[in-house]
């Protein structure tokens, strides 16, 4: 139940995520513009958690909000197809959205990866 109540809360966030993008200053244009923008991969703020990416995290969260898994095993096996390690995405989804909470550049660039989708 846990996985599936955290992802939930998480794609609740991406939407409040990429409304601000679009709201920001120059509107969603220039949020786009900023996502594509190169990242400092030596600036913490971009380090992979457990080896995912923001922009790999981006991609399966989105990919997940399509996906019918009726259970936890079937998530779980979905994950690790993906490249997250076994037992790992709770720590690896709780660690974005942290990042997230304390980073503009990391919840733009977020919010318009997770909308591309």
């Amino acid at each position: 139940m846990g996985l599936f109540k955290n992802f939930k809360e998480s794609m609740d966030d991406a939407g409040a995520l990429t409304e601000r993008a679009a709201q920001s200053p120059g509107g969603l244009e220039a949020a786009q513009a900023a996502a594509q923008q190169p990242v400092d991969l030596n600036d913490p703020v971009w380090a992979p958690i457990d080896g995912i990416t923001l922009d790999k995290y981006a991609q399966i969260t989105a990919a997940m909000a399509r996906q019918d898994l009726a259970a936890a095993g079937e998530a779980q096996a979905w994950l690790e197809s993906q490249g997250v390690k076994p037992g790992t995405w709770v720590q690896v989804q709780t660690g974005w959205v942290n990042r997230m909470a304390t980073s503009e550049a990391v919840r733009t660039r977020y919010g318009i990866l997770y909308a591309r989708g």
